[in-house]
């Protein structure tokens, strides 16, 4: 029997270099690496790329410590810094031999030919009445008219899941414009055919061939078409065919198991990546008396599970710790 499953729209898609990607988000004041991390950051700017004396790109998860951006190519000589950029530490990817840590990263490491039979199947059925329901297409960060449904939707998303925090227009709009200078970024919409309401959007990074999943916000009460698998499914559908994108990253993985089974059933796998920890002897001494935790995590210790805020089909803002 033939397949009849609607098939997934594509898109021209710009990769770009983690040069010109992090340069492009240098050039615009006070924007992080990512955008989800504004609201959560400890203060404006904190997370701003920077360049190693080896011309290798970083970007800071917490303050003072950081990860290069990418993650895919094994170091084969320990970084340096300019003065200042890592003062607590870092953690970079080696070979297997020389790793002393493991980033858990959820990564598909090879995105060749990504589509359907790529996802669970318990999966496909929901990508598919997506595909059938819902126009996806690409958000223009300076449509003024846009830019208010993409902030009525991350409103409604904040207020049903109690994380992040709600947008004014002028702030909300202070954020995403800048979206449309960041190179290698895109901006996939999720509407409903009948009546062309938004439902959903997710912010993708296409950086040093790897697809970034940036951000995800879908509306409380249009989630009847499974906008969220959609997105992401159409994201990392054209991600692989797009020149030089390889691997898809969504980030670490959290204690929210639902999260981590979405994340699971469209493809992604946090086995964890070798890696090379630094940590500045001092914070090292005093992560482990009071905050074993924290240290057992940054050597690759899996998160126990816990209750998620997470109700009707919702995926949170991806979270770098």
């Amino acid at each position: 029997m033939a397949d009849t499953s609607p098939s997934a729209p594509e898109f021209r898609l710009n990769a770009a270099t983690a040069r010109d990607y992090c340069q492009s988000v240098l050039a615009t004041p006070r924007a992080e690496s990512f955008w989800f991390l504004t609201g959560l950051a400890p203060y404006r700017g904190f997370s701003r790329p920077f360049c190693d004396r080896q011309d290798r790109w970083w970007w800071k998860a917490k303050p003072q410590f950081a990860w290069p951006l990418d993650f895919f190519t094994p170091f084969v000589q320990r970084p340096t810094f300019p003065p200042g950029k890592c003062m607590l530490g870092c953690q970079y990817p080696v070979a297997e031999h020389d790793a002393n840590s493991r980033v858990n990263f959820n990564v598909i490491a090879d995105l060749a030919d990504y589509d359907l039979p790529r996802v669970a199947s318990s999966k496909r059925r929901a990508v598919r009445k997506g595909l059938k329901n819902l126009e996806i297409g690409l958000l223009d960060p300076t449509d003024d008219p846009s830019t208010e449904e993409a902030r009525v939707v991350w409103n409604s998303h904040v207020e049903r899941t109690g994380w992040n925090t709600r947008f004014e227009s002028a702030a909300f709009r202070e954020r995403w414009r800048p979206l449309a200078d960041h190179a290698g970024t895109v901006i996939l919409s999720a509407r409903e055919r009948e009546n062309g309401l938004l439902c959903a959007w997710v912010v993708g990074r296409l950086v040093e061939g790897c697809a970034w999943v940036d951000t995800i916000a879908s509306h409380s009460d249009r989630l009847a078409h499974r906008p969220n698998d959609t997105l992401i499914f159409v994201l990392l559908y054209n991600a692989a065919r797009t020149a030089g994108i390889h691997h898809a990253n969504y980030f670490l993985r959290s204690a929210l198991e639902p999260l981590e089974r979405f994340k699971q059933s469209m493809g992604f796998r946090s086995d964890g990546l070798a890696a090379r920890l630094r940590v500045n002897p001092l914070v090292a001494l005093g992560l482990r008396i009071l905050r074993p935790a924290v240290w057992r995590r940054l050597h690759g210790d899996q998160p126990k599970g816990e209750r998620a805020p997470v109700e009707r089909n919702t995926i949170e803002p991806s979270k770098s710790v």
